[in-house]
């Protein structure tokens, strides 16, 4: 079989105690064909970036010399040794190697399937021979983009078991100490099979940040698991809504936002045991509310079973009781759940809500701002934004 092409990934990854940061870098070049450029692609939160860079015959030749210097084709369809475990404070890379054959098969290379350093000095040479290629001078074309959930439900990222999951919430406000950090994790317990355990941490302003712990029987992880299968989670990371949309198209609230993170191990692809990706505003906008509110609803569930709680004061404790402005002090619980459009409100007053005067929703075909026209479900095919 011919090698008609590769694909090589360089990921960076970084370990603390509460965050896990990874980084990578995708560079695919054809070694057939009348466009040949090596394309970059990186990956983001906010966005995509892809860089063009020129490719020809005699580049070419230099990737091929390497896959035979090391006799590469003949490590497809061993079984890789096991990566170096990544331990808190530490930092490590990743590099995966694809080659693509005229069969239309492709076989993927960890450089660990090499005996002794073997697999080190040639993920080595290839890494220098990219970044030689792809430097800043010599760059074809640069074009940031701003994924779908639908396109980037295409994507394919391998990932080890759900180990955690959790709710990440953020509110600002005008008032000295009023903005409020509040975080929901529940994480598997190693040497306690069958159970979770849920903390909970909330931080206003420069107060004392207040943390409430308890272990509890719950499948919840096996079921965010089942969620992460069907739905291709880890891909939901990289969508993001493209700022050029009129923002009555989209909404967003600049003055909260909330997240589900979804953390995998890792540890036998990349030697990260806890690498988080995340279900954001972008994605849940796209077309993925139904999915963030059973994750939200399975995180709510197991907070309450858990009974972990946290009291938290109304009152501003830097005011005196006479000057709170005629109202009682008072004290609430903080154990509820938060998911994209679900932002969790605290000790608010109920409010009978304001009779519905609402236009009825418009039916037949609509054109979307981004040019698609004549759809005909809630949200654009195009772009997934949803129905003005």
């Amino acid at each position: 079989m011919n090698i008609t092409g590769i694909n090589f990934k360089f990921t960076m990854i970084s370990i603390s105690e509460d965050h896990t940061f990874d980084h990578t870098s995708e560079w695919d070049m054809p070694f057939e064909g009348d466009d040949l450029v090596i394309t970059e692609i990186v990956r983001e939160e906010i966005h995509t970036k892809i860089c063009k860079y020129p490719l020809d015959q005699e580049i070419i030749s230099q990737f091929k010399a390497l896959i035979d210097k090391y006799g590469i084709t003949d490590w497809a369809g061993k079984t890789p040794s096991s990566p170096k475990i990544i331990e808190p404070g530490k930092s490590g890379t990743v590099r995966i190697l694809t080659l693509r054959y005229d069969d239309g098969t492709e076989s993927g290379i960890t450089f660990r399937e090499a005996d002794g350093n073997t697999g080190n000095e040639a993920s080595s040479e290839f890494s220098k021979l990219l970044f030689d290629l792809t430097k800043d001078d010599k760059k074809l074309s640069e074009e940031v983009t701003y994924p779908t959930l639908k396109e980037c439900l295409n994507l394919k990222e391998k990932h080890g078991p759900v180990v955690a999951v959790e709710t990440s919430s953020f509110s600002s406000g005008m008032m000295y100490n009023s903005n409020v950090w509040y975080r929901q994790l529940i994480e598997k317990i190693p040497d306690k099979e069958g159970f979770v355990r849920v903390t909970l941490r909330r931080q206003q302003g420069n107060l004392p940040e207040q943390t409430d712990t308890k272990d509890v029987a719950s499948d919840i992880l096996d079921k965010v698991q089942e969620i992460s299968d069907k739905e291709n989670l880890p891909v939901w990371h990289y969508t993001a809504i493209d700022p050029s949309i009129p923002p009555e198209v989209v909404v967003m609230d600049y003055s909260a936002s909330s997240n589900i993170n979804v953390y995998y191990d890792d540890t036998l692809i990349t030697g990260a045991p806890k690498i988080k990706r995340t279900i954001g505003e972008s994605a849940c906008k796209m077309g993925g509310k139904e999915v963030d509110k059973a994750i939200s609803e399975l995180i709510k569930e197991c907070v309450a079973a858990s009974g972990a709680n946290i009291e938290v004061s109304t009152a501003n404790p830097y005011l005196a009781p006479a000057t709170q402005g005629g109202m009682p002090v008072t004290t609430g619980t903080v154990n509820g759940f938060m998911g994209m459009g679900m932002f969790m409100s605290m000790n608010q007053a109920k409010q009978t809500p304001a009779p519905d005067t609402s236009e009825p929703a418009p039916s037949g075909p609509w054109d979307c701002p981004c040019g698609k026209t004549g759809n005909t479900g809630k949200f654009c095919p195009e772009c997934g934004n949803p129905r003005c």
